[in-house]
């Protein structure tokens, strides 16, 4: 990744929405990448963190993970910080997600695939004589 774990002055707007309503914000960063429904994740990482904090990490670290594989990020997630600075790595990988997207948008044919040419010879015209 590209951005900082504690780079938070980056985005000041981002990082409180990270601290105040963390698992509307692991909804948001699902629904930015099509990794996941917003309402429906939010729901499934506050119920997680009602009944099992553990859960909860887990959880977020997974919508994170399949986020950031869908921006072009495979590099793995450091599980120390999933743990202990949960609200920082939420806001690393908005801004990553950020990032990645506006660079998408301004050069739309960096990520395209390019056409493939197919050439298929066609069988040999058949002649019949009467």
């Amino acid at each position: 990744m590209n951005n900082q774990l504690f780079g938070c002055t980056d985005d000041v707007g981002d990082c409180l929405y990270a601290c105040c309503c963390g698992p509307c914000h692991v909804g948001t960063i699902a629904q930015r990448t099509g990794s996941g429904d917003c309402f429906g994740t939010c729901c499934i990482n506050y119920i997680a963190y009602m009944f099992c904090c553990p859960l909860g990490l887990v959880h977020g670290g997974s919508v994170f993970k399949s986020a950031l594989y869908r921006v072009g990020v495979t590099a793995p997630l450091d599980t120390i910080a999933c743990i202990c600075c949960h609200p920082c790595l939420q806001c690393q990988v908005s801004r990553e997600i950020n990032d990645r997207q506006a660079a998408a948008a301004a050069n739309p044919q960096a990520g395209a695939p390019q056409p493939q040419v197919i050439v298929v010879q066609a069988p040999p015209a058949q002649v019949v004589y009467k």
